[in-house]
Parts: C-alpha cells; sequence; structure tokens
C-alpha cells in the first residue's frame, strides 16, 4: 500500500494525467559502525620509495566511523508486453552516510526479457565478473569489511574501480557504464551472459579506442549440492597498468590490454557451504615512457572460504592468497617475479536474523601484506590502506534492514 501510494505520488509530480505501470520500491540500508586500523608502511618500503612519497610518509594510523557498505533504494518496473515478453527497467541510487558527495548511480538500465531465450539490457550494471563473485562471498555478497572484494579483482590499491573517461580503474570489481549485456534463463541448473561496452570515450586520449567485453557461465546442480563457474573479462585502452601506477605511456601513441579469468565451485553438505577458486589477472601496455617502467604485470590469487546457516542466521569465513606478481620492464627482457608483492587476509563474520527482512551483525578483517603489496580493506575510507606492507585490520557491526 505505501509503495503504491508513493509512486503515484512520484508519477503525479511529473506527468499529466495517465495510466501508471506498476512500480517497486525496494532496497536495502546496510550501515555499520566500523573500526580500520592500518599499520605502518614496511623498511623496505620506505627505504626504495622514500618516506615523502608514500601517504602520511608511511606512517599507519586508525579511525572509526560509519560505513554505508551497498545500501541503496531502487526504483523498477516491469510490464508485460505479451507473447511472453516484457520490459524491464530499474533505477537504483546509493543511500550514504554522509551527506558529502550526496546519492550517486549504481545499477540503472532498461532492457527487453523473454520467458524462453532470457534479457538484454543497456545502460550501468554490475559486470558478469563482479556478480559472480558475488554469489559465493560469505559475508553478504561483498557488502564490505571482510569480503572478497578486498583481494580479489584489484592487484592492490583501490578496493573499487571506477570508469568515467579513460584512463579508467583498474579492478574488475565496479560497473560498467554504457554497456549493454545479455543473460540467459535458468537451463536446468546451467546459466550464462556476456557483456559490452561501447566505445563511448574513443579518442578522447588521441588515437585511442577504449572498450570491454567479458563472458561467464555457471551451473548450480538441482538435484546434486554442487556448483560451478567461470568468467573471463577483456579490456581494450583502459590503461589498468597506468592507473595501478605501475607504468607510464606515450600519450597519444600507445594502447592497452587487461584481462582477468577465474574460475570456482562449491559444495553444500547439509547447513555448510564450502567453496574455492582461483583468479588471475594481467594488465599490458604498449610503449611505456621510461625503460624501467613495467609494460606488462600479471598476478594470480586463490580462495576458500565456507557458510554455515544457523536457526538464527548464519556464520561466513573466508581465506585469500594473493601470490606475488609477475613483471616485465620497457617491452623488452624476459618476466621476472616481483619479490614480496604477496598478501593473505582471512574476512570471519556473524549475521543474526532479527527479523525476515532485518539483520544485526559483526563482522572483522586481517590483511598481512607482503613488503611491497599495497591490498586495503573495503570499510570505512582511509587513504593509508595504500601504504606498501601495511598490516590492515578492521571489526564492525552494524544493521542491515531489505525492503
Amino acid at each position: 500500500m505505501k509503495k503504491t501510494l508513493i509512486a503515484l505520488a512520484v508519477g503525479s509530480a511529473f506527468a499529466a494525467p495517465a495510466a501508471f505501470a506498476d512500480v517497486t520500491i525496494s532496497g536495502s540500508i546496510n550501515m555499520g559502525i566500523e573500526y580500520l586500523n592500518v599499520g605502518d608502511a614496511s623498511d623496505e618500503a620506505i627505504t626504495q620509495f622514500g618516506a615523502a612519497n608514500l601517504g602520511a610518509n608511511g606512517e599507519g594510523t586508525s579511525n572509526f566511523g560509519v560505513a554505508s557498505n551497498y545500501s541503496n533504494v531502487t526504483i523498477s518496473s516491469m510490464e508485460d508486453l505479451g507473447g511472453g515478453l516484457k520490459l524491464d527497467f530499474a533505477y537504483q541510487i546509493t543511500a550514504p552516510a554522509s551527506s558529502v558527495g550526496g546519492v550517486s548511480n549504481r545499477n540503472s538500465h532498461i532492457g527487453l526479457v523473454g520467458e524462453s531465450w532470457g534479457g538484454v539490457w543497456w545502460g550501468s550494471n554490475e559486470n558478469i565478473y563482479e556478480r559472480y563473485f558475488y554469489t559465493i562471498d560469505p559475508l553478504d555478497g561483498a557488502a564490505g569489511m571482510g569480503g572478497n572484494l578486498q583481494m580479489m579483482g584489484t592487484p592492490g590499491g583501490a578496493v573499487f574501480g571506477t570508469c568515467g573517461t579513460p584512463p579508467c580503474g583498474y579492478t574488475w570489481y565496479r560497473r560498467d557504464e554504457q554497456s549493454i549485456w545479455y543473460d540467459s534463463p535458468n537451463w536446468n541448473g546451467f546459466t550464462f551472459g556476456a557483456v559490452f561496452q561501447t566505445n563511448y570515450a574513443k579518442n578522447v586520449i588521441p588515437d585511442t579506442d577504449p572498450q570491454m567485453w567479458q563472458l561467464g557461465a555457471k551451473y548450480a546442480g538441482t538435484s546434486f549440492p554442487l556448483e560451478v563457474w567461470g568468467a573471463y573479462g577483456h579490456r581494450k585502452d583502459q590503461f589498468g597498468l597506468v592507473n595501478a601506477g605501475l607504468s607510464n605511456v606515450n600519450s597519444g601513441i600507445s594502447s592497452s590490454k587487461d584481462t582477468a579469468w577465474h574460475v570456482g565451485a562449491a559444495y553444500t553438505l547439509g547447513d555448510i557451504k564450502i567453496f574455492g577458486g582461483y583468479e588471475d589477472l594481467k594488465y599490458k601496455v604498449d610503449d611505456p615512457l621510461l625503460p624501467t617502467d613495467f609494460s606488462e604485470y600479471s598476478r594470480a590469487a586463490w580462495y576458500i572460504g565456507a557458510k554455515w546457516n544457523l536457526a538464527t542466521g548464519y556464520i561466513g569465513a573466508q581465506f585469500i592468497q594473493a601470490f606475488e606478481g609477475e613483471a616485465q620492464e620497457g617491452g623488452v627482457g624476459e618476466t621476472d617475479e616481483i619479490d614480496d608483492t604477496d598478501a593473505m587476509m582471512i574476512g570471519l563474520g556473524y549475521y543474526h536474523n532479527l527479523s525476515k527482512q532485518t539483520q544485526a551483525y559483526v563482522v572483522g578483517t586481517w590483511i598481512d601484506n607482503g613488503d611491497f603489496a599495497t591490498y586495503g580493506s573495503a570499510g570505512i575510507s582511509n587513504a593509508s590502506n595504500f601504504n606498501p606492507g601495511a598490516t590492515v585490520w578492521g571489526l564492525g557491526v552494524g544493521l542491515k534492514h531489505s525492503f
């Protein structure tokens, strides 16, 4: 009743009298009180780069605040067009914990859905690579602190990536605007999808043609409690290596290629779901500006975890190990291992059901970086997350209400 009245009020404010389609207002407010502690940069990193070139001169810090995680409000509509065809529309905005910066767009798109062939949408959305990680993260879908996005889909540095105009973010945990994608129907547990990002930013940097495409497939057994999945992503002229601060390019004459793939499996034993997987990221740029710049960088990682469903809620835990990166300098020579760029992470959380729509939770994370690794928390903002070699740990308590 309340949702219908709100939808009618919104519609009447913008249009002359007309027939309104059914509109749903939904979302989730997920806010936690979090503490984050970041250690000093390693002595080796300070010697290599100089304290003045590191955030806060390489000194650690701690802070205490409110994190909004993925809090959002979504206005959506599904209209039956007849003949098994439906129109699907969604407009989603953030619900931040701070007034600074205001609201911003999240997953907003329109598309057509068929009963037998799946659906095609265009707009902005979490990409396939990211969505596949969401389905198996035991800490509330990688919403924030302790989630797998702290180390998966990134070689270190920024947890989330953005892509307005190139150079774009280098993480694979990000929404891609100006995209067109397809998701299949569920055929006895098998689904797949594909996405393509248009080259709307062509020549923003002279002689570049930034594009992206991804593929993914998943099987969830209907009679056997096994899940397997895999995804692959390819980005052209989005300069992940440059944006990560690992290389420079000659403006106007260079190009880049970033690729990522991951595979995983999960098995359910009663109330316990056990999962694991492997990921490989590779970044390559042509014509680096300096002979000492990386022309290619790659890193692999693996993860394992479990989710235990209880009568009162569930417990989630996961461990992630990122291996040392491998790089090539100046576009020539052999690809060598970069020492002490490895890291490991532990995430642990308990989610207690207060009602069908509300949960209370406590979650913690611990990240141990190698001397030159820069992995950080997805919790409250802290620029010192990126100090190389820092040990990062945090703890959060909060409430999640879905409507």
